[in-house]
């Protein structure tokens, strides 16, 4: 289930994984289990009128209907043009998952995004949406 009204609580759930702080303005959306505990969430960060940053964390966020939710908040309401996501150079898995959720969206390397570690760096534009919500049956 989706959590909304809830930032700082999920923006901390979610640091506290991912290691990172975030700091105001954000945005957060939580998912919850049937019991109403905080299993996943996603942080936008960084909104200048086009783009925003996404991060994520935890069990349900790539889910169908954790997808519709950040898709409609980032391109309808927002009205952003492009969502972009960074992670760890040295996260394999989540490099190789990324890229097999956004083949056409990987955009490059940070140098040093997480102070001594490089950053990958992914996107989804409004021209790749279209793909991207036929491939999740969106």
């Amino acid at each position: 289930m989706i959590l909304l009204g809830h930032s700082q609580a999920v923006a901390d759930w979610v640091a506290r994984i991912n290691g990172k702080a975030f700091h105001p303005p954000f945005e957060a959306i939580g998912i919850i289990d049937q019991q109403g505990t905080l299993t996943g969430g996603y942080v936008f960060t960084g909104f200048n009128g086009d783009g925003v940053e996404l991060s994520l964390a935890g069990r349900g966020v790539v889910s169908r209907e954790g997808w519709r939710v950040v898709l409609d908040y980032v391109f309808n309401q927002l009205g952003c043009s492009r969502m972009q996501m960074h992670t760890s150079r040295r996260n394999k898995k989540v490099c190789k998952n990324l890229h097999e959720l956004f083949p056409k969206g990987f955009e490059g390397i940070a140098k040093r995004f997480y102070g001594k570690d490089d950053g990958v760096v992914f996107a989804l534009t409004k021209d790749d949406l279209g793909a991207f919500k036929a491939r999740w049956r969106l």
